[in-house]
């Protein structure tokens, strides 16, 4: 994408030159399939962007695209997988012209990670090699990804990376089962962070994780970020975790994005069912105690097409035309009315977080839903006993699902 593309997504969203120079990382219109005798679209275009000093939190199922959306990032895609569409870009802030990272050779692909894009893979304490000390294993990314490096400084920047990171620099003989889960986590994290990358995906980088342990991984992390800068997508199933540390959120359903948005605003009021249902499904720590209600039914197969409403059959809102038509990816008309800062903090990092709120639901498009989204869904409206209304799309006022959410 040019100069006057980059102009025209930043007018789109209301964001000025600057901040157009701001987005690292976008994807437009990805989608992957998985070959077979029925191929099986695991991601159907997707679009997203990420900003420099960004959380962008991916939350959702089991098995709706967001491991292979980050793949796809990566370039790291293998059969039967295959990236069906899309085009992905990287911009390092300086004016210069976006990198098409899928038009990258196989050597130019090898400097790219690592030293601009790297990853913490899912179950990161099995991705470390049993056999291989530690050492060793910072040497391999040096000697793949930084070969100029000499002997003295690999060893130097491995210590540095330790050290940093909270393990003795000494520990840097020992071999992974001589290590805890919190610093094994720690170490793929380390190596992760080991060219200085601008953007790093995690892959739930908690997971398997005692309480205490995540959040100290989770405090190193943001540490991490605030002293270096870089950019993070984390991409995790626990939906409440990525309320407290994203600064947007997209939630994926069946491949694909349903609902984009700064995550304070998801958090306080959802525009989607499926989030919404995702929300009432664990407990709000500080507020009220309230009855928990599941998501019914199960996820759809990805093979072959999805008539519709990916999400209608388990939708309690699902209405005619959610049968039938596929929603798209919209702007909501309302406004957040406020700027938010990378990180969630008051330190000016980063630049502002945009506010454009996107959705992929009928009760949202004002041709096939004119009497608006139920309440609950538009922007959180409550009753004077404090339960949430809904409005059904005939107009009808009835209680919500979650009444007692907030």
């Amino acid at each position: 994408m040019g100069a006057a593309g980059l102009a025209e997504v930043a007018a789109g969203d209301g964001l000025g030159p600057q901040d157009a120079r701001d987005v690292v990382l976008r994807a437009e219109h990805v989608s992957v399939v998985y070959d077979g005798d029925s191929p099986t679209r695991a991601v159907r275009d997707v679009s997203i962007e990420l900003r420099r000093g960004e959380v962008l939190g991916i939350a959702g199922e089991s098995g709706c695209g967001k491991s292979t959306l980050a793949y796809a990032l990566m370039r790291m895609l293998r059969p039967p997988a295959r990236l069906a569409a899309g085009r992905i870009s990287f911009s390092d802030g300086t004016g210069a012209a976006p990198v098409d990272v899928m038009a990258l050779g196989p050597e130019d692909l090898r400097h790219f990670r690592w030293t601009k894009l790297s990853m913490v893979f899912q179950s990161a304490m099995n991705a470390l090699n049993p056999v291989t000390s530690l050492r060793k294993q910072f040497s391999d990314i040096f000697e793949t990804h930084a070969p100029e490096m000499r002997r003295d400084e690999r060893e130097q920047r491995s210590r540095a990376l330790l050290d940093m990171v909270g393990i003795d620099p000494a520990r840097i003989s020992s071999f992974p089962h001589e290590l805890s889960g919190g610093m094994r986590q720690r170490v793929v994290i380390a190596m992760a962070l080991a060219l200085q990358p601008d953007v790093v995906i995690m892959d739930e980088p908690t997971t398997a994780l005692d309480v205490v342990v995540q959040r100290e991984i989770l405090d190193e992390i943001e540490r991490l970020r605030e002293e270096l800068g870089f950019s993070i997508v984390f991409i995790t199933h626990d939906l409440s975790l990525l309320l407290e540390i994203s600064d947007r959120l997209a939630v994926m359903y069946a491949g694909e994005i349903v609902e984009f948005a700064p995550s304070a605003e998801v958090a306080r009021a959802p525009a989607h069912p499926y989030t919404l249902g995702l929300l009432e499904s664990f407990p709000d720590m500080r507020g009220a105690r309230r009855q928990l209600h599941g998501i019914a039914g199960s996820p759809p197969s990805l093979a072959g097409e999805i008539a519709g409403c990916a999400f209608a059959p388990r939708c309690g809102y699902a209405f005619a035309p959610c049968a039938s038509t596929t929603p798209r990816l919209r702007e909501r008309s309302r406004a957040t009315g406020h700027a938010a800062v990378a990180g969630g903090s008051s330190d000016g990092q980063a630049g502002r977080v945009p506010q454009t709120w996107s959705v992929a639901c009928h009760l949202h498009d004002e041709e096939l839903c004119p009497a608006g989204p139920p309440r609950g869904l538009d922007g959180g409206e409550l009753t004077g006993d404090g339960q949430v209304v809904n409005r059904r799309p005939d107009g009808a006022s009835e209680p919500s699902a979650g009444e007692e959410r907030r």
